[in-house]
């Protein structure tokens, strides 16, 4: 097999018959060729069936024989059987081996048993490490991976067959034990090999059994279940197959798409700036009541939700900066949210009960909005971190980390959002989200349906016609952007396959990361009461100017809104403006951007 190899196969000269004599020293290097594969090379890994088939045909044996060259261990066996399943098991190094082989019909089966370990000293990737998709799960060989090939023929036929003919393998099943390398060793080998990238979240690491597909021509562990001890750490596999196999470990991932950080960051950089001049526009105008209020209270939380998503990466590196940034995150999703349900609240009052609710005391009415809006999600937040971070279910470290923080130094997190799917994340996210997005979608059908129930007695009975179904389709999507419809988009992303899933973020990204710009067309340029105090302002500035030039020529009248009271899309006359086709955008605000 080797030249000069220590052990049983220089011990003497072996001479097998197969078809002419032939001598075994000089034979093939299949050993140590195994050791020196390379497994993130396909080609050099998907012949070993073939290798071990050759080599047996070379060496035919009638009795049981276990060939060795350093890791590498090779058993072949000749036997005749006269029973419908052979049963067997082998240690072999470190790997305790158990297999049956189907063998109807057969009298006489040849079985070849090979393990080997290959020392690399790369990672061996057998799948990109960066990829078009989203998701992608990589197979990490370790060092002193261990590979196992079990295969079984008819003894007739195989000895009949040349090597370059079809030999059907008999069918059957496995199960082996291997002790895998040190947790040491796999996070030195994962930090040379730049496992975790710029962009990858380490989803789980965990070792995993496979086989080599030599139709895909990559590893699969279709038919494969593994079984990992706890406390030795050894790995047992079981299959329903034979063929070659290994132990791997299992990197899952996603990957951000480079498109999809340069929207968000565009978008969100752009919101930042339309919500200043929102805000600033909106603190210039002369209301009484509670609307500008309320509208400049949503803009605030969605202006500091922004600005702490557009801060995520310089943070993320840095363990406590990033739990504040969670905690804040959290934060002020919460509060734009129930800022959102607030403005919901408003208009179903002032459209169900349009005299109360003038007749009520805005101010009072103000304080408790505040109260919700400003202090309710404080006391979500800290019951959850009071509670979940203790037991370490606050945020989840990311798996990298928990594996390998005492051997090299990894952040904790790689991200900087609460842990999903455990119940303080289902409680005090996605439960109050949903309600808020149920609530307001009811408010927006009861809105409609008022709106073209007005249209219709105004009309004297008469149903409504396509111009009032146009102003109610009209008015029904202003209030689905006004109440943060687009919040639903945020619960379609990480469902369905990758495609659909990269395209709901890319939507996701350009429409929530833009509702800067979109508050300030509804709450700025759509509202008649800020649009004409800002053409009265540019009058005003236009006068002066002129005044400057001409100081002869009169000062310009003032505008008619320009002192105080409700703009024409005050709470009385909400329903009127909807239903001329004006904006209702002065009741509410766009969406958040939701984990």
């Amino acid at each position: 097999m080797v030249k000069n190899v220590k052990g049983a196969l220089n011990s003497k000269n072996i001479c097998f018959t197969y078809q002419s004599w032939k001598c075994f020293v000089t034979d093939p290097l299949l050993l140590d060729q195994l050791r020196n594969l390379n497994p993130a090379r396909v080609r050099e890994i998907e012949n070993i069936e073939n290798r071990v088939e050759t080599f047996s045909r070379n060496h035919f044996q009638t009795n049981g024989t276990t060939y060795s060259s350093g890791d590498a261990q090779l058993h072949i066996v000749v036997t005749n059987i006269n029973q419908e399943t052979y049963n067997s098991n082998l240690q072999l190094g470190l790997s305790h081996i158990d297999f049956t082989l189907q063998t109807q019909g057969v009298k006489r089966i040849v079985i070849a048993v090979i393990v080997f370990k290959i020392n690399t000293t790369q990672t061996a990737q057998t799948q990109p490490a960066e990829s078009v998709s989203l998701a992608a799960a990589r197979y990490i060989a370790t060092f002193n991976t261990t590979y196992i090939a079990i295969v079984g023929w008819d003894a007739d036929s195989f000895k009949r067959l040349t090597s370059d003919e079809i030999n059907n393998q008999l069918p059957g099943n496995a199960s082996f034990v291997i002790t895998p390398s040190s947790p040491e060793t796999i996070c030195k080998l994962i930090k040379a090999g730049n496992i975790s990238l710029k962009n990858q979240k380490i989803k789980n690491m965990e070792p995993i059994c496979l086989f080599f597909d030599s139709v895909e021509r990559k590893y699969s562990d279709r038919g494969c279940v593994t079984i990992t001890d706890g406390v030795t750490g050894n790995v047992t596999c079981k299959c329903n197959h034979l063929t070659l196999f290994t132990v791997l470990l299992a990197v899952e991932s996603i990957t951000i798409p480079k498109g999809i950080k340069i929207t968000s960051y565009a978008t969100e950089s752009t919101s930042v700036v339309f919500l200043i001049a929102t805000i600033l526009i909106l603190c210039r105008s002369k209301h009484s009541g509670d609307r500008v209020p309320v509208q400049i209270s949503l803009s605030l939380v969605l202006l500091l939700l922004h600005a702490v998503n557009i801060s995520h990466d310089l943070v993320v590196i840095h363990e406590i900066p990033c739990v504040i940034q969670t905690a804040a995150n959290q934060y002020l999703l919460l509060s734009s949210g129930i800022w959102f349900l607030v403005e919901g609240i408003r208009l179903f009052m002032a459209t169900s009960f349009p005299v109360e609710f003038q007749t009520q005391d805005s101010s009072k009415r103000l304080k408790i909005f505040m109260m919700i809006g400003w202090i309710l999600p404080v006391f979500l937040v800290g019951t959850s971190f009071a509670v979940g971070f203790p037991l370490d279910i606050y945020m989840k470290p990311q798996p990298l980390y928990e594996q390998c923080n005492e051997f090299i130094q990894v952040p904790k997190y790689d991200r900087c959002w609460l842990a999903p799917g455990t119940p303080i994340f289902y409680s005090t996210v996605v439960a109050p989200l949903a309600l808020v997005l149920l609530t307001n979608f009811v408010i927006i059908l009861k809105t409609t349906h008022v709106m073209l129930h007005s249209r219709k007695m105004w009309n004297r009975g008469e149903d409504p016609g396509t111009g009032d179904a146009l102003r109610a389709a009209k008015s029904f999507i202003l209030l689905f952007f006004m109440l943060g419809g687009t919040w639903v988009l945020a619960f379609f992303t990480g469902i369905g396959d990758e495609i659909s899933n990269e395209v709901f973020m890319y939507i996701h990204s350009l429409v929530n990361g833009s509702q800067g710009i979109v508050v300030f067309l509804l709450y700025c340029v759509m509202d008649d009461d800020i649009r004409q105090k800002m053409l009265t302002c540019k009058r005003e500035a236009d006068v002066g100017s002129k005044q400057q030039r001409n100081e002869a020529k009169p000062k310009g009248g003032e505008s008619p809104n320009a002192d105080g009271g409700e703009s024409s899309n005050a709470d009385g006359d909400e329903i009127s403006n909807a239903e001329g086709g004006e904006s209702l955008n002065a009741k509410g605000g766009e969406s958040s951007n939701p984990k």
